[in-house]
């Protein structure tokens, strides 16, 4: 009876959860390369999470989706999200050296990524959202 209960709490909460389709037409992930998504719920978050991208810290987990895959991805958004970009390692290390300018999150819509929206991150910091 336990996990009818937690199952049916679960089929209800992903019923009424914020989705978010993205057709990735990148090549990312590659093999030693990575992409994600970056989720902020305000702009003095995306403006702290540019702020840590030019100090080349590395970015909390809990901000961060990795996507495992190319083509239509269904995204479950997280609560309060705002706004998103897409991050990408070309190469190892901590922090990403391509990404997106930040997307204003609507509901409903369906965001295509190609690889000329990634560019390098010393010239996305500063742009804003």
């Amino acid at each position: 009876m336990k996990k009818i209960v937690i199952a049916a709490v679960c089929f209800v909460t992903s019923a009424f959860a914020e989705q978010l389709v993205l057709d990735n037409q990148t090549s990312y992930p590659a093999k030693n390369q990575k992409i994600a998504i970056q989720w902020a719920s305000s702009a003095q978050e995306v403006d702290a999470s540019n702020k840590a991208l030019l100090a080349g810290e590395k970015f909390s987990p809990a901000h961060l989706q990795a996507l495992k895959q190319t083509g239509k991805i269904d995204l479950t958004i997280p609560k309060n999200t705002a706004y998103f970009r897409l991050v990408a390692w070309s190469k190892e290390g901590k922090a990403p050296d391509l990404s997106t300018n930040w997307i204003e999150f609507v509901p409903g819509t369906t965001y295509t990524l190609k690889t000329d929206h990634l560019v390098p991150v010393v010239l996305m910091l500063g742009t804003g959202c």
